[in-house]
């Protein structure tokens, strides 16, 4: 059964592969939060949302390799990602449909050109999703935040517009075994361990980065986040 579902899985994503050409952006991040939705309701990923949000940078934490799946669903748009994903066959032409802003962590050229462009973007016209912590934070912790979007927020006057998600499955944490897994890796596991999971999300209020103050936006914004991960990211049995 496990196997049949990982096919479909793959047929899932080939599907939205072979519709890139067809489908303005627009057109395709509605398609893709529709598919998204019908993804996690076809594996009992139940979402639980609470507020709405503002036009604004997008920022959220970083746990699972289910996060890109849960954060389309709620609101589709593009989003700042490591280099490599560009080049994976499925995820990569569909990622630069959506809207990608690609950055090579070790390269530090790619790295300011990346920052560059977000200090241009016109969040409020153009939903961009940004997950501050760089990498995958382990579960129930969240990591250092880097600097990128607030320096951003504060030279474009863009809100930041956070969410927070928390899962109460602790197997959806990619590096749970003290060694983050590559993508695929995480998959195959998804479903030979049938692992199910609920998600909760909260639309936080927005915040304005005033000049000089993008530091502390973000020490606010990252103790604000930890509230919420440390009552609801817990064990189901804590």
């Amino acid at each position: 059964m496990w196997l049949f579902e990982l096919l479909y899985f793959f047929y899932f994503f080939l599907r939205l592969r072979l519709e890139v050409p067809f489908y303005s952006q627009e057109e395709y991040r509605r398609l893709i939060t529709l598919r998204a939705r019908k993804l996690a309701k076809r594996y009992n990923i139940k979402i639980y949302i609470k507020g709405k949000p503002q036009p604004g940078f997008l920022v959220a934490n970083h746990t699972s390799y289910l996060d890109p799946i849960v954060v389309e669903a709620i609101k589709a748009g593009g989003a700042v990602s490591k280099v490599e994903v560009r080049d994976y066959f499925l995820f990569g032409p569909i990622a630069s449909k959506v809207g990608m802003v690609w950055v090579e962590r070790e390269n530090r050229k790619s790295r300011t050109g990346a920052i560059q462009q977000l200090n241009q973007w016109d969040a409020a016209k153009d939903p961009l999703w940004i997950f501050p912590e760089g990498t995958t934070s382990s579960f129930g912790e969240l990591g250092p935040f880097k600097m990128g979007v607030f320096k951003a927020a504060e030279i474009t006057g863009q809100l930041i517009q956070p969410l927070v998600f928390c899962y109460d499955e602790p197997l959806v944490d990619w590096g749970r075994t003290g060694n983050e897994k590559d993508l695929f890796s995480s998959i195959l596991d998804f479903y030979k361990e049938n692992i199910r999971t609920n998600v909760y999300c909260f639309w936080m209020k927005p915040m304005k980065v005033g000049p000089g103050e993008a530091q502390e936006v973000a020490d606010e914004l990252r103790r604000r986040m930890l509230i919420y991960i440390k009552r609801f990211e817990r064990e189901q049995n804590g």
